[in-house]
């Protein structure tokens, strides 16, 4: 017999169904954070669509047997995805999510950090105790004596089977660590789980995994069944046991157990690369979190959306700080030297002699620049007190405090990921800073007396970024009123009097004698509160500041960093200088190489690839595609995926397709080359002899590929690994139904298995050829031209490919094999008034060919070869390059081989493409593009 419940059990429920939802209680959290309008309607229209897309009521029926559905959440370095991982769980808890889990970060402070807010944003309603259960205490976290893991996460069955019972969810923000994760998933196993059975209720759990290409991606070099997996795999495996049982693999603990796990991060590559079989592999739904920025709407949904604020609202990333303000904010010479950084031959280095190490006159002139746009960021806040002045003052509260300090300014020092090095970078900066003297900031004074023509060249810089600002970006005028720099006399007074004796140099690493964590809030004695001890700061970092700290008012970055072998994901994290920083863009600076600002800019570019994909498969149903993550020749997309290798999207100059129809087959191919020249033949547009012939019109790249998806075979045909590598290109470069292009890929569907032949197929050209046309009406971004140097295309001239763009002419060779008597051929041969003798080609049992093109040499007048047989036919010249291969510009050639078989004559094709159209490398994992078949 059911128990009557008390009035306060009774409010207790109501509260937790309350209709107000915890979605709209957190944008009550937004409102109040001062985030624009426009902003938290995309924040919450995104919510609603990830939290819609990934937990399903129990009894819904596209739950998978294993009752298991994983996906992955794509942002962008810097840009705010905790608010995004909020909204998710709050929209969650109204679908009636009942256990949320929320793996927040490696390291105590960002966990502690992650633990905070998502408490404080998401416990906006009315007497939040009442509606949940949240565990740990952030109060036990923070304490000098802080609760081990299985402390922080106990909670006793009853306490939970009541929770559940009444609709209030159980939410854990857990530290993604293995003895967290393990005593976390002893809780789920041995509390909430038997609780659930007993209340009657099924457990619908979201697991949402911040930073997730971070530890929790499986290393394809292990299997994920091996018996050792624990000793390789330990964050990933623990991450499956919250919801699996280990002797029943493969599916969640009991029927009564429903999970959905959230891959967040900013760098994806791992996680769509690994091994499709890892449990925590994305396979049911992608999102890609939309940032403010120059255009764009809530809807249709873009990549960026227009803000009212205008440029102080954007987030500015790769856009801004590589696209439109590249020449003002990185800084890859010197300013009054155009001196490159990278290119000093007396190269002195620190860190006891690694190549990582920076040389002094580095340090100091990014010093100076620094120090030259606090003074700036200063001067536009004449009623707020700066740094010198700020530090010994005292304020009644916390507001009084926020209110009357100037705004935070830091500069970051990025030598190496030794962490002796960040000590001696350091270390030499003190020295200079101190001077001989070691009075704190004397040195800094005496060179702003005795060198002041090293100081002025960067008052120059900022006069002229701050124009760059006003006329190229900021198109909504909201903020380049205020966008003042002042005479040198004032910034020189605020460097001697506010910003050198308010500033510190700080050490940020794991290293236990470092600096402690930045802290940009005002702090609290006890009496009264105190400028944010990281006022002013010059810190010296490394690895730590990768992921999750952010460096508030970031103007200043020295990336020194070099890698032998750069990974994309790795480096894509170490850009800090990213976030939303348009109230004082023009006063940024990022330091760098050059090489190293081609490679930050390769990766944007791929990073807009790869969004762009998700995009799609945002817009689109069914099942994800395979998406392509582009690397380059000079990086690899990640290192947490072993066995990597580049597929490049051009089939090469010269490629070849050996594979022939089985023998004693017919072959329709034969009469579709016989037919094509026939109609040539009647029209005069042939020419040739007994060494074969060349048409004198020619093809288009579209006729010519075209022609191309006309060839048959009976053991190829379509392949689903071509078609989703076609599909992402489509999405790539925005190709639509409508598009003559679309779509790219159009090889027959196949009956059964399809051989793969992969760039050596004649639909996978063609699709190449498709893919050139229509990138000549657009700058695609990913994409670069096939030349040495590789260009980008984005920033090409459209006009010029357009003039260069080929044309070829199709050719058809012909041997020394016994005469065709019958058939196609038989019939041309006549037609033309010649003997067509086959080519004598050694080929395999299968068919396919031996050996691609015939002999080609170089002579006196240039390289003789099947590939350049309509030169040699037809005495055309045209440019080519030293390997023989054609230049931009120059005709091309399809020519097909009339192969000569005992049981039937077939046909092999070869193409020669000049050179000057689209390329770029995919990253390829072993476990991925195994050419299984395709049907549309």
């Amino acid at each position: 017999m059911a128990l009557a419940m008390t009035a306060s059990e009774s409010e207790t429920i109501r509260l937790a169904r309350s209709p107000q939802g915890w979605l709209a209680d957190y944008e009550n959290a937004l409102v109040a954070s001062g985030l624009g309008e426009i902003s938290r309607q995309v924040i919450l229209e995104d919510a609603r669509y990830i939290a819609d897309q990934a937990a399903f009521d129990a009894a819904d029926s596209r739950w998978h047997a294993s009752r298991v559905r994983t996906g992955a959440v794509m942002g962008a370095v810097q840009s705010g995805k905790t608010a995004s991982m909020i909204g998710v769980v709050a929209r969650s808890l109204d679908n009636g999510v009942n256990v949320v889990v929320v793996l927040a970060g490696t390291q105590v402070s960002l966990w502690q950090q992650s633990l905070n807010r998502i408490q404080a944003q998401l416990d906006g309603g009315a007497r939040p105790m009442l509606r949940r259960l949240f565990l740990p205490n952030p109060d036990t976290i923070g304490a000098e004596r802080r609760a081990g893991p299985a402390a922080a996460y106990g909670v006793a069955e009853g306490q939970a089977r009541r929770a559940l019972e009444r609709g209030r969810p159980i939410i854990f923000v857990a530290m993604k660590q293995v003895d967290h994760l393990l005593h976390l998933g002893q809780v789920l196993h041995k509390t909430i789980y038997p609780a659930a059975e007993a209340a009657g209720v099924p457990v619908r759990l979201l697991v949402v995994d911040d930073e997730a290409d971070d530890s929790s991606v499986a290393d394809d070099g292990v299997p994920w069944g091996v018996g050792d997996l624990d000793e390789y795999k330990q964050i990933p495996r623990r991450i499956v046991d919250l919801w699996e049982a280990r002797n029943e693999p493969g599916r969640t603990v009991s029927g009564n157990v429903f999970a959905t796990y959230v891959a967040y991060t900013a760098t994806p590559q791992a996680n769509f690369l690994q091994d499709p079989q890892n449990p925590l592999s994305p396979r049911d739904f992608v999102a890609s979190l939309r940032t403010p920025g120059p255009r764009g709407g809530v809807e249709p949904r873009e990549l960026t959306y227009r803000v009212e604020e205008g440029l102080t609202g954007w987030y500015t990333g790769a856009d801004v700080f590589y696209g439109a303000l590249a020449n003002v904010l990185c800084v890859a010479e010197r300013p009054g030297r155009r001196e490159p950084l990278d290119v000093q031959a007396d190269r002195p280095t620190v860190a006891n002699g690694t190549p990582n190490g920076i040389d002094v006159d580095e340090i100091v002139d990014a010093t100076r620049a620094f120090l030259v746009a606090s003074a700036i960021r200063l001067s536009r806040s004449p009623d707020r007190l700066g740094p010198a002045s700020a530090r010994p003052r005292t304020f009644p509260s916390r507001d009084d405090a926020v209110r009357g300090v100037a705004a935070v300014s830091s500069m970051l020092i990025h030598p190496s990921s030794a962490m002796e090095s960040h000590f001696e970078v350091a270390a030499r900066l003190q020295s200079w800073w101190d001077g001989p003297s070691g009075e704190p900031g004397a040195g800094v004074l005496s060179d702003l007396l005795d060198d002041e023509t090293a100081w002025l060249p960067w008052l120059e810089s900022f006069q002229a970024s701050r124009d760059a600002v006003a006329s190229g970006v900021d198109d909504f005028g909201a903020v380049s009123g205020r966008r003042h720099v002042p005479a040198w006399d004032e910034v020189k007074h605020l460097i001697e009097t506010e910003i050198v004796p308010g500033t510190s140099v700080a050490v940020v690493n794991s290293d236990p004698n470092a600096d402690e964590r930045p802290s940009y809030e005002p702090s609290y004695d006890g009496a009264c509160w105190h400028a944010p001890r990281n006022h002013s700061t010059i810190f010296v970092s490394g690895n730590v500041m990768s992921r999750g700290l952010t460096l508030e008012g970031l103007l200043t970055t020295l990336f020194t960093r070099r890698s032998s072998a750069p990974l994309a994901d790795t480096q894509m994290q170490m850009q800090r200088w990213f976030g939303y920083r348009g109230a004082y863009i023009d006063l940024c600076r990022v330091f760098l190489s050059r090489a190293q600002l081609e490679l930050f800019t390769r990766y944007a570019d791929a990073d807009h690839a790869l969004r762009s994909q998700v995009l799609a498969a945002m817009q689109s149903s069914g099942v994800l595609p395979d998406f392509t993550v582009l690397q380059g020749h000079a990086f690899q997309a990640t290192g947490k995926i072993s066995g990597l290798t580049g597929k490049q999207l051009r089939p090469g100059s010269r490629p070849f397709v050996r594979h022939l129809n089985p023998p004693g087959e017919t072959d329709d191919n034969v009469a579709l080359v016989a037919e094509f020249f026939l109609g040539r033949s009647a029209t005069g547009n042939v020419s040739g002899d007994r060494r074969g012939l060349v048409s004198l019109d020619t093809l288009s790249l579209l006729e010519c590929a075209d022609l191309l998806d006309q060839l048959r075979y009976h053991d190829h045909a379509a392949v689903a690994a071509e078609a989703d590598r076609w599909r992402a290109a489509e999405r790539q470069v925005s190709l639509s139904r409508g598009d003559p292009e679309f779509p790219l890929y159009r090889a027959p569907a196949s009956s059964g298995l399809s051989e793969e032949l992969g760039s050596r197929s004649p639909y996978a050209i063609a699709a190449y050829l498709r893919l050139w046309s229509a990138c000549l009406d657009r700058n695609v971004r990913g994409l670069l031209t096939d030349d040495t140097p590789p260009q980008r295309w984005s920033l090409l001239n459209l006009d010029m490919k357009r003039a260069n763009q080929p044309r070829f002419r199709i050719g058809v060779r012909f041997g020394a094999a016994p005469p065709v008597k019958a058939g196609p051929f038989a019939a041309l041969g006549e037609a033309m008034r010649l003997e067509v003798r086959p080519m004598a080609r050694r080929s395999h049992a299968t068919g396919e060919l031996a050996a691609e093109w015939g002999s080609r040499k170089p002579t006196d007048s240039g390289y003789v070869g099947d590939d350049l047989f309509d030169a040699t036919v037809l005495g055309l010249n045209f440019a080519v390059h030293p390997d023989g291969s054609r230049m931009e510009g120059a005709p091309g050639l399809v020519l097909f081989h009339l192969v000569h078989r005992e049981a039937g004559d077939g046909i092999a094709v070869g193409l020669s493409i000049p050179s000057g159209g689209p390329d770029h490398t995919e990253a390829v994992s072993p476990a991925r593009r195994r050419g299984t078949p395709y049907a549309e």
